[in-house]
């Protein structure tokens, strides 16, 4: 099995191509991803990416969106963790670009208007996770979990309502598969 481990830092995931920017990291290959990633076209099973997007450049998160669909296999997954818009982390950190995202993230590859790439990349998206942060107090956590079950029956629903009420969500996961379309000639 095939993985790449886009901004991998100190802890790569395991069996996998590591790709980050900085020197200090564990990663196999020291290249910026907002000028592309250097492997060739259905590369890998699955790629994932940790608090990395949020780093990114915002006029390049879309080029660096198409550039993961790219190398990911027609059969492969694509598991993408970023901080959640409503997090306290995400506009606290200076290195931020992007304060966080929203479960509406692909979106922008689902519809026509302004998007010259609709119909020649998608994403079907699998899975949304909304995830709150723990403590080391049992009862919170226990709500945190209570809260996080709910919000992920509608993670919509919640983004819209539910976190001016319980507050944000540290993060935010996708799982989605590349959706490829074959050249008709």
């Amino acid at each position: 099995m095939n993985i790449l481990d886009i901004g991998c830092g100190i802890t790569k995931y395991p069996h996998s191509i590591g790709i980050d920017s900085s020197k200090k990291s564990d990663a196999d290959i020291i290249f910026n991803i907002e000028r592309g990633i250097p492997f060739p076209a259905n590369q890998f099973d699955l790629v994932y990416t940790s608090h990395t997007l949020e780093h990114i450049d915002p006029k390049k998160l879309v080029y660096v969106l198409k550039e993961i669909h790219r190398v990911t296999k027609p059969t492969g997954k694509i598991n993408i963790i970023v901080p959640h818009f409503s997090s306290q982390g995400g506009p606290s950190n200076p290195t931020h670009l992007r304060q966080g995202f929203s479960s509406q993230l692909f979106y922008y590859f689902q519809t026509e208007s302004g998007n010259p790439d609709f119909g020649k990349i998608g994403f079907e998206i699998k899975k949304v996770t909304l995830k709150k942060g723990r403590t080391r107090y049992f009862i919170w956590n226990w709500f945190f979990s209570l809260v996080e079950f709910s919000a992920n029956f509608k993670p919509l629903f919640c983004e819209v309502f539910w976190v001016y009420w319980f507050g944000g969500f540290d993060e935010i996961e996708f799982v989605a598969k590349p959706i490829k379309m074959t050249s008709k000639k």
